[in-house]
């Protein structure tokens, strides 16, 4: 069996043409397993696909209840409790489809060691089955939004789709480097347990990427007038006009903007949602009025890293996975 066919990817191929032909002969095997998977996922259930809608939203609601009806926590923008569950179903659909993608390989050893078809199918129907119900808890999602009038729709809604497709992309470059890597290393299940904990925490979900710069401005701002006894008038003197210090532990929301699922989740919002949740393009540039009041963010150097990171992600992914398959069959 020549080895093209057996990486599973279309770089394996000697032309685009090729390539495409190969994908085009097993685009219904791969739409087959998605939604076998996706029948498969919810059998011996009580509620059945009804999971696909209740478990976001009652993440949704733990998170509602706790960080604003007991502690009182709002980011302060237009619609935040739609926003909220808008960013928890996204958050969802990346969360579900990495981790079920990883386990695609290890999970058909059987099938693999039985017949010869592109390996990266696998790994595709098992993100494509994640992509169901994802589009199904937006669609929900869009429902609710109008029934509640916590929406305003605009021209700028045509962005939803290259945005869903970028998140889908970030979402299959990741699958397919852990899936290569898991066949052999299970410990990439748990490591990466633990960075999706942190990820909730650094992509928007809960907070907008406004909320958080202000918040790291005026903590900071406090506790240097605190420490140093001086009034916020003497910092204004000092650093250029603006009302308060610029923070010194601004690197970590530059890090948060690097992010492109916070990127994708803030964009989400003002396309689909309310134009009130700007664009990410407004914050890192320095132009939204909200922000400037409490200091800059001017790094229009950071407008094209989530989407170079998608690239990245999406090649470091496709080449190891391409490198990795030929031994599937014997690792398995």
């Amino acid at each position: 069996m020549p080895a093209t066919v057996d990486s599973g990817l279309p770089g394996a191929t000697a032309g685009s043409a090729a390539q495409l032909n190969t994908f085009r002969h097993y685009r219904h095997l791969t739409l087959e397993l998605a939604i076998s998977q996706f029948k498969l996922r919810y059998t011996q259930s009580v509620l059945g696909y009804f999971w696909s809608l209740l478990k976001p939203a009652m993440i949704f609601a733990i998170t509602f209840l706790i960080f604003v009806g007991l502690f009182k926590i709002k980011d302060g923008t237009q619609y935040y409790g739609i926003q909220l569950l808008l960013g928890i179903v996204t958050w969802t659909f990346f969360a579900e489809c990495t981790g079920s993608s990883m386990q695609a390989i290890a999970g058909s050893a059987g099938l693999i060691r039985k017949a010869y078809f592109p390996r990266s199918i696998l790994v595709i129907a098992a993100s494509m089955s994640s992509l169901f119900t994802f589009l199904i808890n937006l669609t929900i999602v869009f429902v609710i939004a109008v029934g509640l009038h916590q929406i305003d729709i605009g021209l700028r809604i045509v962005f939803v789709i290259p945005l869903l497709l970028e998140l889908y992309l970030l979402a299959i470059g990741i699958s397919l480097f852990l899936s290569a890597l898991f066949v052999q290393f299970h410990d990439i299940g748990h490591l990466w347990d633990v960075l999706m904990n942190l990820l909730f925490y650094g992509s928007g979900v809960m907070f907008s990427l406004t909320y958080v710069l202000q918040r790291a401005h005026l903590v900071l701002a406090v506790g240097q007038t605190l420490a140093a006894g001086q009034k916020l008038a003497v910092g204004a003197k000092l650093f250029g006009g603006t009302t308060v210090p610029p923070p010194s532990n601004l690197w970590a929301v530059i890090l948060v903007c690097c992010n492109p699922i916070m990127q994708t989740i803030e964009d989400l919002r003002h396309a689909l949602l309310t134009p009130q949740a700007p664009w990410t393009e407004l914050v890192v540039t320095g132009h939204l009025a909200a922000v400037n009041q409490y200091a800059h963010l001017d790094d229009p150097w950071l407008l094209p890293v989530p989407f170079l990171v998608v690239v990245l992600i999406v090649t470091v992914g496709a080449l190891t996975f391409r490198a990795r398959a030929r031994t599937f069959a014997e690792d398995l």
